[in-house]
């Protein structure tokens, strides 16, 4: 109790609220830009940072974190253009949602997806931190590959009516993702000469050029009066608020996606991207309304937001109890930890006990104020909707170039957005999902990397794909799951021609 006041005084000071405050508005103002994601918001909060005490630069920076991660959707929503990899999912439905007249109950509903998600990791966080990160450690080659099957059964959920196509889009992602070095020999592989793809094909660049510029592209050639607002108006009251039919529907997704979410923030290396894509999976099999799903589901924004921000909470279990940043996020700040000489691990419950109870504190209290600003910009970031497309649209393209030279300060990632942005016109031309070639790029390295080390750990032999109950659990999952699919297409194939 003594240390849990100490840690309560500490961050109820006018000075630390007023740094959380600044690193959440910080943060969902940087999300909402294209390109410039929740690690650089992280990054850039770094130097205000260096004079603090411990307790006020790790409040700030996980402030930022969280902003930025849910800042993303707020573009996917308005201009379906994701500030984040990890509103990947929210864009179709959400934009659908707001060319309905409805970008207000769209924004809300993924506010409060997002808060109460990174609510529920918080607390699994402040219940059981050591203990579950010490599961996650279980983890190895096997049961990661295993992960990896089951997330690519997203594929069912975000195909829409042609699975085929969803395939073959999927396969072109894996495909992409395999471009760069070889991770076991080091030799480069399909990049025909050219160094800048050593490194493989950067995720900022291609999300911008598929996802952002080839929606101008479309949306150039459909509109032809520049002067016409950029979205329609809310025809009725409701179209503006969350209704209580609509909180209904939010439920089922809502407690998906923040268990999924959760899980994956446990386990190493996954991320808010995979924990999104789950979330909308998950909502999908869940869903009371299936058919709307890509064409303005409530469900699929709820079970994505709640999905990719319950990862927030969950990847300090094992940076906290383990010392093993979750992913690149929590890595930069055991940076920011190390700078104000905390070590992450067992030890820190021993050595900063008052730092750790002010990091929680400081999470709830960062949930509160998200849902307050959110709640407050709204409004702000509304008047999008009514600006002309003559005036929108080129600054959308400015912000998307930026977004992709400012990741590698590099013009040839500008170049490959480009390129992206003409692939990307093609897929919506042919009606091929976009959202499953990313699943498809984002699932590749993580598949392929724990693989190949499985076959290099049994000599060729893959029977070590048998050899532990916890990834026997995962193959039977993923069987499930394949059955469950399967079903659900049966049956929507059914009701659509019978």
């Amino acid at each position: 109790m003594e240390i849990l006041q100490l840690a309560l005084a500490d961050v109820f000071t006018p000075l630390n609220i007023a740094f959380l405050l600044s690193g959440v508005a910080a943060g969902i103002v940087l999300g909402a830009i294209p390109g410039l994601t929740a690690t650089m918001g992280i990054t850039l909060v770094i130097p205000f940072t260096l004079t603090m005490d411990p307790s006020a630069a790790v409040l700030m920076m996980m402030g930022a974190y969280k902003g930025g991660i849910y800042g993303g959707s707020i573009s996917a929503i308005l201009l379906k253009a994701p500030g984040t990899s990890s509103a990947l999912a929210t864009v179709e439905d959400g934009h659908a949602l707001a060319r309905q007249g409805k970008a207000r109950k769209a924004l809300k509903v993924s506010l409060f997806a997002s808060v109460i998600g990174d609510t529920f990791s918080d607390i699994v966080l402040i219940l059981s931190a050591a203990h579950l990160a010490r599961v996650a450690l279980q983890f190895g080659p096997v049961e990661y590959t295993a992960i990896a099957v089951i997330a690519l059964t997203i594929i069912a959920s975000a195909s829409g009516r042609s699975l085929l196509k969803g395939l073959i889009a999927a396969v072109g992602g894996l495909c992409v993702a395999l471009i760069g070095l070889d991770p076991t020999t080091g030799m480069p592989r399909f990049t025909f000469g050219v160094i800048d793809l050593y490194g493989g094909v950067p995720l900022v660049a291609m999300l911008i050029g598929l996802v952002t510029l080839s929606e101008l592209l479309r949306q150039m050639e459909t509109r032809r009066d520049v002067s016409a607002v950029h979205l329609p108006k809310p025809r009725s009251r409701d179209d503006s608020r969350v209704t209580g039919q609509d909180a209904r529907l939010m439920v089922a997704p809502i407690a998906g996606g923040s268990v999924i979410g959760t899980l994956v923030g446990i386990i190493p290396g996954l991320g808010p991207t995979l924990g999104a894509f789950l979330g909308y999976d998950a909502a999908w099999r869940l869903a009371k309304k299936p058919e709307l799903f890509g064409k303005g589901s409530i469900e699929g924004i709820a079970g994505a937001e709640s999905g990719n921000n319950a990862v927030s909470g969950a990847n300090l279990i094992p940076l906290l109890g383990l010392g093993v940043p979750g992913d690149l996020e929590a890595a930069i700040l055991m940076g920011a930890f190390l700078l104000h000489g905390l070590t992450p691990g067992p030890l820190i419950f021993q050595e900063a006990p008052e730092v750790v109870y002010a990091i929680y504190i400081g999470l709830m209290l960062a949930n509160v104020m998200l849902l307050g600003l959110g709640l407050g910009l709204i409004p702000v970031f509304s008047r999008l909707a009514s600006v002309r497309v003559g005036l929108l649209f080129p600054v959308v393209f400015l912000f998307a170039v930026i977004g992709a030279y400012a990741y590698h300060q590099s013009l040839f990632d500008v170049g490959l957005a480009f390129v992206f942005a003409g692939i990307g016109y093609l897929m919506i031309k042919l009606d091929i999902p976009r959202t499953t070639f990313l699943v498809g790029f984002i699932l590749g390295p993580l598949l392929e990397d724990n693989f190949r080390r499985a076959m290099q750990l049994s000599d060729g032999s893959y029977g070590i794909f048998l050899e532990s109950a916890l990834a026997n659990m995962l193959w039977a999952l993923a069987l499930v799951l394949v059955i469950w699919i399967t079903v659900q297409k049966q049956r929507a194939r059914q009701r659509r021609f019978g």
